[in-house]
């Protein structure tokens, strides 16, 4: 997964208004906001169906097309064990779902190390075939930089690479400080399901 896309979303990030009380109240709100750091979390999915048009068992040639009757033929990989149970007619079904939680961190908490690591499960012998892979990347980045008239942010990843982020909103710019330390979770998870349309 891309550190560089993952600073991008950094721009987006947004703030929860409070309610307003007495004019003291107010002041003390309005300070504490404006002390308040940025947070954003943000998820994507999206799916491709397609039918399976025809399938050879011996050469493992699967043909695929879409409802607007574009074909692909490809062979399948060994590792789909499942393949005698695909039959022409059966629908494949593809869902990726992507993932983003971003946080300025408190200045007492620890640096974690950043870390990736993935996953993948698929369905057991004789069914019809599925599988779910799912990554995931953990890091760190460090504002080393703030142009606030330019609502442009710099920030360090762990690797000790800069990256420009050009913000949409001033007021999550103004919140935040050089230094700051901002951790990003990112995941992208794909399943994939071989289905026999009901009649």
């Amino acid at each position: 997964m891309r550190i560089a896309r993952l600073m991008a979303v950094l721009a987006l990030l947004a703030v929860a208004t409070g309610a307003r009380a007495d004019e003291k109240k107010s002041d003390q709100k309005s300070a504490q906001k404006k002390a308040e750091k940025p947070t954003f979390k943000a998820m994507k999915t999206s799916t491709v169906t397609a039918k399976v048009k025809s399938v050879d068992q011996k050469t493992r040639m699967v043909t695929l097309v879409n409802d607007d009757g574009e074909s692909t033929t490809f062979k399948a990989d060994s590792r789909i064990k499942n393949l005698k149970q695909v039959k022409p007619g059966d629908v494949v079904s593809a869902t990726l779902t992507e993932t983003l939680t971003a946080r300025v961190m408190n200045p007492s908490e620890a640096v974690p190390v950043a870390a990736q690591g993935s996953s993948t499960a698929s369905a057991p012998l004789g069914a019809k075939p599925a599988a779910y892979h799912v990554e995931d990347a953990y890091m760190v980045a460090q504002v080393v930089a703030l142009d606030k008239e330019n609502m442009v942010v710099t920030l360090r990843g762990p690797k000790g690479n800069t990256y420009p982020v050009k913000a949409r909103d001033k007021k999550n710019v103004d919140k935040l400080a050089v230094g700051d330390n901002i951790e990003i979770h990112a995941a992208r998870a794909l399943a994939l399901e071989v289905s026999t349309p009901q009649k």
